[in-house]
């Protein structure tokens, strides 16, 4: 039994326990990593339903530790990058990140595409590496960005390449600001997705890309991560390497990362 079988069914049987402190800090940090721009304290007590006198001092200590902050001259409150920071301390996460990016910025320059690799955290997709293009012409994701997994490139891999019992967890755990399922062919679609081994779309955020994305294996065989370029194509032919050869580059480079986490394609 791998060990994402075991989570499962761990997951499944734990003993549901309230923590209403905790719950109420964790209900902060998830409405303010959806809003760019920040709110204000009145924003954040109507968006949760709570009063100002259950969350001002939740506020001052998430700001003291670093987590929130207050610009000057503004009453908005806005999530720092530290928890981003905390998450690529984590190890397995710091082991995927620095094996991926020199393979990442070889790939770069073989295809002069940007590359960005996702992974599942909490319903969606996170970019957690991202490199950009050599080329003058630069299209690309952010760095932290979150990939929804119904509509993008690397939700679907995300998706596709997971057990049924963990897809359907990941499914349940889709935030409520994210597209949801609304077709019954969509399981279809990512059986497709796995028998292939890839996943190429147009891309459902800009005009004009091609989103190709293939799986990052662990030890286990568990996919850990989607490798994903955001195929610009150039009108004037002045690209050297096309659409179709470009993906055996990011297929090898994928399979090379996967090896690099210790993946034996047996």
């Amino acid at each position: 039994m791998t060990e994402t079988k075991k989570n499962i069914e761990n997951t499944t049987k734990r003993k549901q326990y309230s923590a209403p402190a905790l719950e109420k800090g964790l209900d902060l940090l998830e409405l303010l990593s959806q809003e760019l721009n920040g709110l204000t304290i009145g924003e954040i007590t109507k968006r949760l339903n709570r009063s100002v006198g259950e969350l001002f001092r939740m506020l001052v200590v998430l700001e003291q530790r670093g987590y929130v902050e207050l610009p000057q001259n503004t009453d908005k409150y806005k999530l720092t990058l530290k928890m981003f920071g905390l998450s690529n301390r984590y190890p397995p996460v710091k082991k995927l990140t620095l094996l991926a990016k020199p393979e990442m910025q070889k790939l770069a320059y073989q295809i002069e595409q940007s590359c960005h690799l996702a992974i599942y955290y909490g319903g969606k997709g996170q970019v957690i590496v991202q490199q950009d293009s050599p080329s003058d012409r630069v299209f690309s994701v952010r760095l932290g960005a979150e990939a929804p997994l119904i509509n993008t490139c690397s939700g679907h891999i995300l998706l596709a390449f997971s057990l049924p019992e963990m897809q359907k967890i990941m499914i349940s755990k889709i935030p409520a600001h994210h597209p949801k399922i609304v077709k019954g062919e969509f399981y279809e679609k990512l059986q497709k997705i796995a028998l292939q081994g890839y996943e190429k779309i147009l891309s459902e955020q800009a005009h004009g890309v091609t989103d190709i994305g293939y799986p990052i294996f662990d030890h286990n065989g568990d996919v850990v991560a989607a490798l994903v370029v955001p195929f610009l194509a150039y009108l004037d032919g002045s690209h050297p390497i096309e659409l179709e050869s470009a993906m055996e580059f990011i297929r090898q480079s994928a399979l090379q990362i996967s090896n690099l986490l210790g993946y034996q394609n047996i």
